[in-house]
């Protein structure tokens, strides 16, 4: 179990101890000490060792007096009620001013003092010794923690980040011993804190030598933290780590803390290795958007379905409409909501897309402003053994949607895409590819609705995804499998993704197609043996690791922008906005997609060849790619 955060233990002892009257009487006790030999040394400085008798019994006559002076004074400036074990340089010099005063008063007070036989140096010189013993004395319990001999932390702890976070978890953990953690350096890539210290720690070098620093300080714990670190950084940092076999943990950060987050310290996750930055989405422009209009969310128990009406609910629209096929998904997802939707009403709509007349119903009854269309049969190997299901649910699903939406006069229709769509080697692809010509065609021929569609990579966490995969693995005790060692893919936790949706259709468009950014492409491979490690295990030892090949349909990379696709930006940086001259009509495109329903339950490789055909028909400045149509017609004779 990790550390739990500074700020409620420390309230917790500032309570117990603030009116402890045994704690407050040992204090005294002890300040009372700190003043006596505070005035024998003066003494015995001023005598040089000597100290005449006379002087030694006006001093013991007065002190009593003097030592009452600096209790009160303490009192007065709330010394006592300071938990020391906690102290900083604020509650050092809150210290200062009552010695200063108390010496300042009793110098002065010298002067009117008739056969006095305490030299005023020998004042000056007490009040210099009071305040550095006092201190020392309060601050016991920390100055033992950072000696050799009487640190109590088990765990030698190397902190990665010299900035704000990391100095704040340098000094959390020199202050409590119970955490259990001993910092023994700092490593730093900032060339002008190298060899410098901090909270009395070194900054012993850059990233790069982390290998040979833990080594060298013979680290037994590693820390990162780095303020919105990379994924490059923390798999790099990790990598070294697992090498080792040194563990690593993540410092949540200053705002963690400030807002009662419950780790000092937590492992790594994922999300750390991604290294995603969090999503800032323009929040007036979504709301203008969602605020006090009907929303309707297709496939709402779904993965991405279920974040966006959690999401939505956020913009508070009047009306959100939840529609699913999933009755159990849909129910569970209501008793989520329904505490968080306030104002908004929420109903739900037990329905499947490839119903035409449903659809048209429930768009007559409801009259959505705003449709987020997630229903989507996605799972790319088991489409191509079920073409016909695929081409019905994400086909004629979104046509269906997309119809209805435009014929009740939607304000906005947004679908969501793949990057799987790009030039499609999978039913699942190719699908998904014919539904954003469908948003494109329709599009042209409505005059009320603007039509767009929303394109991205893997979503970490979604159903089916490679992430939810290794981990039931692992748990079993594997082995894990991983298709090919050369295999990438981009990923994107589902809430990113979900808010750059939203953000994205706030934009609008006639047709318009959008990507979001995906970032840098992981190795599966790598995330893999990564997800292994971070388990406490070895890959190819303790779980094995098996490559079965790539399943039918899958690339060893995916794609997120066409050949004939241009890229612009948007007025979000995560959200562009993708051009390309494709002719496409209404008309045509509708005719192709009723010859494959008409023959739809032929034989499944020439669907699968009429739906390739099809996706891959329209390509740059509106010509037709003879060379992909005619291909794709060989591919649907054999």
């Amino acid at each position: 179990m990790h550390p739990s955060p500074p700020t409620t233990k420390r309230n917790a002892i500032r309570r117990s101890l603030a009116g402890d009257p045994l704690h407050i009487t040992a204090a005294i006790i002890l300040d009372v000490l700190i003043v006596a030999a505070a005035y024998a040394a003066a003494l015995l400085l001023r005598f040089d060792g000597s100290v005449p008798r006379e002087n030694a019994l006006f001093a013991a006559r007065v002190f009593p007096l003097v030592a009452l002076a600096y209790v009160i004074a303490n009192m007065l400036f709330g010394v006592y009620r300071t938990v020391w074990a906690y102290g900083s340089i604020g509650d050092i010099l809150a210290l200062f001013r009552p010695v200063l005063l108390v010496t300042l008063l009793v110098f002065a007070a010298n002067f009117f003092v008739q056969d006095r036989d305490l030299p005023r140096s020998v004042v000056l010189m007490a009040g210099a010794l009071v305040f550095p013993g006092m201190a020392m004395v309060k601050m016991r319990s920390r100055l033992l923690t950072r000696l050799p001999w009487g640190a109590s932390a088990s765990r030698r702890l190397l902190i990665i980040g010299a900035d704000r976070t990391g100095q704040l978890l340098a000094r959390e953990l020199q202050s409590d011993p119970e955490l259990n953690y001993q910092p023994v350096g700092f490593i730093d890539d900032d060339p002008r804190k190298l060899h410098t210290r901090i909270h009395g720690l070194l900054v012993l070098g850059p990233v790069s030598q982390l290998e040979q620093i833990i080594h060298k300080r013979d680290a037994e714990v590693v820390a990162i933290a780095i303020a919105r670190a990379p994924g490059a950084t923390i798999r790099e940092i990790v990598g070294v780590c697992q090498r080792l076999n040194v563990p690593v943990r993540m410092v949540p950060g200053v705002d963690n803390w400030v807002h009662g987050g419950h780790d000092t310290l937590r492992d790594i996750t994922l999300d750390d290795l991604l290294g995603r930055e969090p999503v800032q989405v323009d929040f007036a422009i979504c709301s203008q958007t969602v605020k006090d209009r009907v929303v309707l969310v297709t496939g709402a128990a779904g993965s991405i379905g279920s974040e966006l009406c959690r999401q939505l609910l956020s913009f508070e629209p009047r009306e959100l409409h939840l529609l699913d096929n999933n009755e159990s998904g849909l129910y569970d997802l209501s008793l989520e909501l329904t505490p968080m939707a306030g104002e908004t009403t929420l109903r739900l709509w037990v329905a499947n897309v490839v119903e035409e007349q449903r659809m048209d119903d429930i768009f007559g009854r409801v009259r959505p402003g705003l449709v987020y269309h997630a229903a989507a049969l996605k799972h790319v190997p088991l489409m191509e053994e079920h073409p016909d299901e695929a081409f019905r649910v994400n086909v004629l699903g979104t046509l269906n949607v997309a119809q209805a939406a435009r014929t009740y006069q939607a304000g906005t229709f947004v679908l969501v895409s793949t990057d799987k769509a790009v030039r499609p080697t999978s039913i699942m692809g190719a699908t998904k590819r014919i539904a954003e010509l469908l948003t494109i065609a329709l599009a042209r021929n409505s005059a009320r609705t603007d039509f767009a569609a929303v394109r991205f990579g893997n979503v970490m966490g979604s159903r089916g995804s490679v992430v939810p995969t290794f981990m039931r693995q692992i748990e079993r005790g594997g082995p894990v499998t991983v298709m090919h060692p050369d295999m990438m893919r981009y990923f994107i936790s589902i809430p990113e993704a979900v808010s750059l949706v939203i953000q994205a259709g706030s934009f609008g468009g006639h047709g318009s197609i959008y990507m979001l950014d995906m970032g840098e492409e992981i190795n599966i491979l790598e995330l893999a043996e990564r997800m292994i490690r971070l388990q406490g295990l070895r890959p190819g030892l303790d779980i094995e690791v098996v490559f079965t090949g790539p399943r039918p349909g899958e690339k060893l990379r995916e794609e997120l922008v066409a050949d004939f696709e241009k890229m612009q930006g948007t007025d979000h940086p995560k959200v562009m906005r993708l051009t390309a001259s494709v002719d496409v009509t209404e008309s045509e495109l509708l005719r192709l997609v009723d010859e494959i329903t008409a023959g739809m339950w032929d034989d499944r490789e020439q669907l699968r060849g009429r739906i390739h055909l099809v996706a891959r028909r329209y390509s740059l400045d509106g010509h037709r790619d003879a060379r992909a149509e005619t291909a794709a017609g060989e591919a649907a004779a054999t």
